[in-house]
């Protein structure tokens, strides 16, 4: 007879004798995702489908060919998971479900399917908070990290700073207002037109990284665009976004040829001094309570980009903090994070979870916005103490700061 027993994550992530086992299901935007994860970090199946050829097609996601995809494919999914595995619904433990944030027709999909499977088996059902989910992926894989740590979200759709206190606990002390670095990279990049036939089927955002690494000395200064001025933490990518296809257009109009790898290292540059100048309020805020964590988890898609990651890390290494990279595999819309989210919560006896079929509703309330914690804004800084000379962020110089009254931007 198995024991199950419960033991708390908080500070550090327990190992146990007996190994649960959870199916995840990811369906909030246009990834069909299922996969099975045991408590002992181990990814016993994952499956994933999406039909990118549609979306190019269409010119974007459409939300309606999303759901009828989660439709159509998750049961043959599970049931490729289930026999991967090499285990039957009985041996399951948990059902986890993404419910929020996302589009809500895809959402829907997964809830419905994660529902009928948990009733049909008798199991437990774990409502999974996406962005949440993305931030824990690394315990997966890390056994190094601690709560609490700061969490660095970049993606085509996400941009956020938080701080993760438990699996369920975050403080979210900045966002994107407006647009998101990804998004931003990627607009820009197809306005530019046609980068080279050399970047046929590769990713434009991985376009502009290659080609920027091929500028010139000062070819991240060559297209300067002002920072958006935003408060505290946040961000606007879509004010960076409008300022380069602004800037693009007057330049085309002029009769100017455009310097493509000058162009990109700019855009890159200047995505990356928003993002640190963002940050670097974010560490000066918390260490002037002796509040900040000494680890920093990037995620998302754009965490792949190596000039960002090389800036952020530079930067963090100035604040005594430690920069640790999600794994690609688990920076993109995926099923793995999920369930072992869901085992975190299940060890720690969440109040969220559905735990017997009886208390299994219909339908759960599925969410296209809900923050990732409570709003802790009012613990920064109205400006930090000391300015970050932007200009280190880019190479290998050492990071710099100034006093306030001393400092210009530049």
């Amino acid at each position: 007879m198995k024991i199950k027993q419960f033991l708390s994550t908080k500070n550090i992530i327990s190992t146990r004798n007996y190994s649960l086992k959870v199916l995840g299901i990811e369906t909030s935007c246009d990834d069909t995702a299922v996969a099975i994860v045991s408590s002992d970090r181990k990814i016993l199946a994952a499956e994933r489908y999406t039909e990118r050829e549609i979306q190019r097609k269409q010119g974007g996601i459409n939300p309606s060919v999303c759901a009828q995809q989660h439709r159509q494919h998750l049961p043959g999914l599970i049931e490729k998971c289930l026999s991967d595995a090499g285990t039957s619904p009985k041996e399951l433990d948990a059902v986890a479900v993404t419910v929020t944030p996302g589009l809500v027709i895809a959402l829907k999909e997964g809830i419905s399917a994660a529902i009928k499977f948990a009733r049909s088996h008798n199991l437990p059902l774990i409502p999974v908070h996406h962005m949440r989910a993305h931030a824990l992926s690394i315990l997966l894989i890390d056994e190094s990290i601690r709560f609490p740590f700061s969490t660095l979200l970049l993606s085509g759709g996400h941009a956020l700073i938080a701080v993760a206190e438990s699996e369920e606990i975050f403080k979210l002390y900045g966002e994107s207002i407006s647009g998101s670095p990804g998004e931003c990279i990627d607009k820009v990049a197809r306005h530019l037109g046609t980068l080279g036939s050399e970047f046929d089927g590769i990713h434009s955002g991985s376009a502009v990284e290659i080609l920027a690494s091929r500028s010139s000395e000062s070819g991240h200064l060559r297209y300067p665009i002002s920072l958006p001025h935003v408060e505290k933490v946040n961000m606007n990518f879509d004010q960076i976004k409008g300022s380069y296809l602004n800037l693009l257009d007057r330049i085309r109009k002029n009769g100017e040829d455009v310097d493509i790898p000058d162009f990109c290292a700019s855009l890159q540059n200047t995505v990356t001094r928003h993002i640190a100048t963002k940050l670097h309020c974010f560490y000066d805020s918390l260490s002037a309570e002796d509040r900040l964590p000494g680890q920093l988890v990037i995620g998302g898609g754009v965490a792949a980009n190596r000039y960002i990651f090389d800036a952020i890390s530079k930067l963090s290494a100035a604040h005594s903090v430690s920069t640790i990279r999600t794994p690609l595999s688990l920076c993109t819309d995926n099923a793995e994070m999920v369930a072992y989210t869901g085992i975190l919560m299940y060890q720690n006896r969440s109040k969220s979870i559905l735990w017997t079929p009886e208390k299994i509703p219909d339908t759960i309330y599925a969410d296209a916005r809900t923050p990732i914690g409570l709003n802790a804004s009012s613990e920064i800084l109205d400006q930090p103490r000391r300015q970050l000379v932007n200009s280190t962020i880019h190479g290998n110089e050492a990071i710099r700061f100034r006093n306030f009254d001393n400092f210009r931007n530049k």
